[in-house]
């Protein structure tokens, strides 16, 4: 399911076997990652940091579709008959997906996308390696390099200011 690939971040091979026991009493969604054994933490039904605040209507969503599929299994993305998802199999289910709905994205482009929302929205580095499990800055520059730089420099606070054509603003001094 491309939401909770988009809403945890996580590798395909990790988002297969994400199972409810996963998220702790805080409500904070905790893994180790297969590739790397690093750990994840990622806000389940906990209150969201400030500055994933924006994000609470991705989080609902993935809420709401899971509540829909009724599944009462160990992971999150069983099949039907109640087995463990193969992530090779839900990769090909992603992608087939993105191309009849026309759409450019792969499971992986979803962890990317997690990682530059993270960055535009204001997380630290170390916030964004919490959620995602990268652990070195190399590794969350890689996913985050895309994002809107102006954006970054501009802040939620700037557009929420409007300079008035009066020329009202900075005085000179």
């Amino acid at each position: 399911m491309p939401l909770l690939l988009h809403w945890t971040g996580a590798r395909i091979s990790d988002a297969v076997l994400i199972g409810p026991g996963m998220v702790g009493r805080d409500g904070v969604l905790a893994y180790r990652q297969g590739k790397t054994g690093g750990a994840a933490y990622v806000p389940w039904t906990c209150a969201l940091p400030d500055y994933a605040k924006g994000m609470e209507p991705d989080r609902d969503m993935m809420h709401r579709a899971l509540a829909a599929m009724q599944q009462e299994q160990m992971t999150l993305l069983a099949t039907a008959r109640g087995v463990t998802r193969s992530d090779k199999a839900l990769g090909t289910m992603i992608r087939e997906a993105a191309i009849d709905a026309k759409v450019a994205k792969t499971a992986h482009g979803l962890r990317k996308s997690r990682a530059v929302s993270l960055a535009e929205s204001g997380a630290t580095t170390l916030q964004i390696g919490a959620w995602t499990g990268h652990t070195t800055l190399k590794e969350i520059s890689h996913y985050t390099e895309s994002m809107d730089r102006r954006r970054a420099v501009t802040g939620t606070e700037q557009r929420q200011n409007v300079v008035k054509s009066s020329g009202q603003g900075v005085k000179s001094g």
